[in-house]
């Protein structure tokens, strides 16, 4: 039997390495898509090209993507909205969303980070939303991809499993109905808390940055997770997810560890972390940051590692790791990056924690 089911007409926010990808991808898929990105130059190139190409797991030029640098176009085409932009400028699109918002649009932050749903409802409400609509965030982003340039990119792999929660559970359910059709390995989490101390992004990204900081200052090309993971950097790794998976324990949930997430996401077999990295083939070609400015701090540090330790410290965990890892960005970079995070986590925390504690 054929299930049948309404048409989703989807709006990605951002034509960046997830973004174009993402647009493409959905649209491949039979959706109605439109991708905005507010730089105009990059929305010509797309359209001068009659759509968006990928090569790697799908190979194929997608047409009829509606690519725009109007919002308010871009919205009034849309049901679902999907947020594909740095965590960093999530106010920014927020406050630039916020009078477009219909009562039936439904937002998904993909990937949140830490804390994703919960910042962005925040944001829109400071920007003057007055009612409630389901806002969800993914503890990663469903494909692994890099664009090549405006309207072309490369697309490794599709995750194998992908999580979502919304603020309430409700939201969760409603937001889920609609993507399980187009994203098939979703799953819906019972609560923000697991999808945001799901970030492994926030583990294999700064330590990983910041300890070859020499390497990218003198302008060298390395792997990431392959040559700049050395065996004992992914045994501080190791520690530092350690204080995430107890955190995760403080608020009810058993995650995965790092090493874990490397099979359930790409199917990676290994002994440690290390050798789990070395066998992840997805990472074959992802390659260092080519500037010390890279999103793997200036993005991962404020709205990972930032919020994950102040929960550590309200929730009394293990946290030396954590703040270990904001104290070097601080002092190398000469910033601090717990005053631009998501530091104000105490509402998150009291709405969110085990009851009786």
């Amino acid at each position: 039997m054929i299930e049948n089911r309404k048409t989703i007409r989807y709006c990605v926010i951002g034509a960046g390495h997830g973004g174009q990808a993402l647009a493409a991808y959905l649209q491949y898929l039979g959706n109605p898509t439109v991708l905005y990105n507010r730089t105009k130059i990059v929305i010509d190139e797309i359209n001068s090209l009659g759509g968006i190409e990928l090569y790697g797991i799908i190979n194929a030029l997608v047409k009829g993507i509606m690519a725009t640098s109007n919002i308010k176009t871009a919205l009034n085409q849309s049901d679902v909205i999907i947020v594909c932009i740095p965590a960093h400028a999530h106010q920014d699109i927020a406050s630039v969303m916020a009078p477009y918002i219909r009562t039936d649009h439904k937002i998904v932050i993909h990937p949140g980070r830490t804390l994703g749903a919960y910042m962005f409802d925040r944001y829109l409400k400071e920007a003057g939303l007055t009612f409630e609509i389901p806002i969800a965030e993914t503890d990663t982003f469903a494909l692994t991809s890099r664009k090549i340039r405006p309207g072309l990119s490369h697309v490794y792999s599709r995750k194998k499993q992908l999580k979502i929660a919304a603020l309430t559970p409700a939201f969760t359910d409603s937001v889920y109905n609609d993507l399980r059709h187009s994203f098939t390995m979703v799953t819906a989490s019972v609560s923000p808390v697991e999808t945001s101390l799901s970030n492994i992004g926030a583990i294999f990204h700064p330590i990983g940055a910041i300890l070859n900081i020499g390497r990218i200052e003198s302008g060298e090309t390395y792997l990431h997770y392959k040559q700049g993971i050395s065996p004992t950097i992914a045994k501080f790794l190791e520690k530092l997810d350690a204080e995430r998976v107890e955190l995760g324990e403080y608020f009810g949930f058993r995650l995965h560890t790092a090493y874990q997430w490397l099979s359930d996401v790409y199917g990676s077999q290994g002994n440690n972390l290390f050798d789990s990295l070395q066998n992840t083939t997805q990472y074959d070609e992802i390659f260092s940051p080519n500037e010390i400015t890279t999103r793997y701090v200036y993005e991962d540090i404020p709205t990972g590692i930032v919020p994950m330790l102040q929960l550590a410290k309200m929730a009394n965990t293990s946290h030396r790791y954590l703040q270990l890892t904001l104290d070097l960005a601080n002092a190398l970079y000469g910033i601090d990056f717990n005053n631009i995070g998501r530091w104000d986590v105490k509402d998150f925390f009291h709405r969110y924690k085990p009851k009786g504690i």
